[in-house]
């Protein structure tokens, strides 16, 4: 099982994430790139991209660096920052970095951007290991 295939199962079968529009473009271990187009739906009463949509961004690109290696992987915990409004956003972009894979607990720390490459958000985000295949052999 390499990064390609797990990325493909991913993008295939989270149908939350499919359902926001959020797609995972790169993944190597430990490190994982994704994006978001954003739609009218996506937007709060203010005409801002509503927060839950880039902290579901962000939790869906660090879970998919916490899957790289393979195993099965569910959130923990989510410390995320909002740093600047999402206005007249057309696309998200989230990048996720690892700080630690341990044999339970692994660690990314998650920024967000706009399509202008502004920094609109970061967080770090705990995922607990399974130690179970993603994909079946």
């Amino acid at each position: 099982m390499n990064c390609k295939e797990i990325m493909d199962f991913r993008n295939r079968n989270n149908k939350f994430a499919a359902y926001m529009g959020i797609v995972t473009t790169e993944l190597e271990i430990g490190y994982a790139r994704g994006e978001m187009m954003i739609a009218g739906h996506h937007e709060n009463a203010i005409g801002s991209v509503h927060g839950g949509c880039l902290f579901t961004l962000a939790d869906t690109i660090g879970g998919a660096a916490a899957a790289s290696r393979g195993n099965r992987m569910t959130t923990i915990s989510g410390d995320f920052h909002y740093l600047s409004p999402a206005i007249q956003v057309r696309k998200l972009i989230a990048v996720a970095t690892e700080k630690k894979y341990g044999k339970t607990i692994a660690v990314y720390n998650i920024e967000v951007f706009n399509e202008k490459e502004e920094l609109l958000a970061q967080g770090t985000f705990s995922f607990y290991n399974f130690d179970t295949p993603l994909l079946k052999q």
